[in-house]
């Protein structure tokens, strides 16, 4: 992201205006400006509206106060009835089925929590209580596959992959795994691709690389799969300790420690694994399959790993960069790029007193931008800058200038307004610190949640 600097001081931004704002909020520090993972200023392009995600896991709590409204529903199937109604080959899938059993009926509660966590993590719904999901408008199909142990196997993950592509998932987070290749897993997650599913895995908590020693589904090549590692906060730069890694393997790093999420109970609860780092992942390919659901899913995955922010840790891409990948995402859109220049102001935020205030905005531009010339950035009314042309998205900061709105305005060559966006500023507000681990990493043999 290039940057705009007027003045010396240096802030973490923050979200304003519609941006969710539920009461845990402040616990998620992946959720929090300043993140590398960069996820408020995608929450105004986009929030996963109309995607579908499935949980391949242990189950959803399904009347979680932040999961309800989110949870998604087979319109086709009559409930408790019984039968087959759409023909699909199972029985009273309403919500998702139930793989740990062969009983025709589906029992989608979550005996373990792992499931709800993960489920939290992609699509809690903003709606002013509890945490806040990466995608909040997103819905979750839940397919159920391990017990309340936490174990399962690999039939289970391929049945899983192949029902949630059948049925209308976008995306299929497996957070989970093993140490052995399964042809039957292969074989779905090819028919996934060829229904243009992505599937996003969870790299593993064993602290090795898995280009030598392979951890499946993760170590399947595949066009439509994507490995994620975990990172810790507060700004998500450090690959946690326990986190599998690989260059080749695994090519995005996304958190994955200390992570706040929604419980089997009905709460929240922390909890810290690879497991949490592809629930993050999920989410963003929501958001951007929701800006471009023509794109392919081996489009999704490159849209995600172009716009990672490079980085030193041993993974292939870099950390997973939330607004850039949507942002990627609209510029790839050749119906975007035929429009009028459009501007968004992502963040506007102000820390500091008197002269040691520093105002910062990010800033967005959209469309046919190669007619702008220069910004026009104006505090309460009054212009404090001119800019040239910057990459979008760039951030301003401003020394010396703190005010309740901030305005950008785009201008052609003659002066003339092309677009303008105003937006309040809100002061910082810190992201997490010090909480507590949580376990992410279930029971051996077979397969085990990660």
């Amino acid at each position: 992201m290039s940057a705009v600097v007027l003045g010396l001081a240096t802030l973490t931004p923050v979200a304003a205006g519609q941006t969710p704002s539920d009461a845990r909020q402040r616990e998620q520090w992946a959720v929090a400006p300043g993140t590398v993972f960069d996820l408020p200023g995608a929450w105004e392009l986009s929030r996963g509206a109309g995607v579908v995600v499935a949980v391949v896991d242990s189950g959803t709590r399904l009347d979680h106060p932040d999961l309800a409204r989110n949870i998604w529903t087979n319109f086709q199937e009559v409930p408790g009835n019984r039968k087959d109604d759409d023909g699909n080959g199972y029985v009273d899938d309403v919500h998702g089925i139930d793989l740990t059993t062969r009983r025709r009926r589906q029992d989608l509660r979550d005996g373990n929590g792992h499931g709800t966590h993960v489920a939290g993590i992609i699509a809690a719904a903003a709606n002013g209580r509890g945490v806040v999901g990466v995608a909040p408008r997103a819905r979750i199909m839940t397919v159920k596959i391990l017990d309340a142990r936490g174990a399962g196997n690999m039939a289970g993950v391929a049945d899983g992959i192949r029902y949630a592509a059948a049925n209308g998932a976008r995306i299929i987070n497996i957070s989970l795994g093993g140490p052995s290749r399964d042809r039957y897993v292969v074989a779905a997650i090819k028919a996934a691709a060829a229904a243009n599913v992505l599937i996003v895995c969870s790299a593993g908590n064993e602290s090795r690389n898995i280009d030598r020693v392979p951890s499946f589904p993760v170590s399947v090549p595949a066009p439509n799969l994507i490995g994620v590692a975990a990172t810790s906060p507060n700004e998500g730069r450090r690959l946690e300790d326990f986190s599998n890694y690989g260059r080749l393997t695994v090519p995005l790093a996304a958190p994955g420690a200390e992570v706040l999420s929604t419980s089997r109970t009905g709460g929240y609860e922390y909890k810290s694994g690879t497991s949490m780092a592809a629930p993050h992942a999920a989410g963003v390919a929501a958001l951007v399959a929701a800006v471009r659901p023509d794109a392919s899913a081996a489009e999704l995955r490159a849209m995600m790993l172009q716009a990672a922010t490079r980085s030193s840790l041993p993974v292939g891409a870099g950390y997973l960069d939330a607004l850039r990948s949507v942002l990627g995402a609209l510029k790839g859109s050749d119906y975007r790029l035929g429009q009028a220049p459009l501007v968004r102001i992502l963040l506007a935020t102000a820390a500091g007193r008197g002269r040691r205030t520093t105002t910062t905005a990010q800033v967005a531009t959209l469309g046919a931008t190669q007619g702008i010339r220069r910004y026009r950035v104006a505090v309460d009314g009054r212009t404090v800058a001119h800019l040239k042309p910057q990459r979008s998205p760039f951030t301003i900061r401003l020394r010396g200038h703190r005010g309740r709105t901030l305005r950008v305005e785009a201008l052609d060559r003659g002066g003339r307004t092309l677009s303008q966006a105003t937006r309040r500023v809100s002061g910082v507000r810190a992201g997490k610190r010090g909480t507590r681990r949580g376990g992410g990493v279930g029971p051996t043999g077979g397969v085990s949640i990660r």
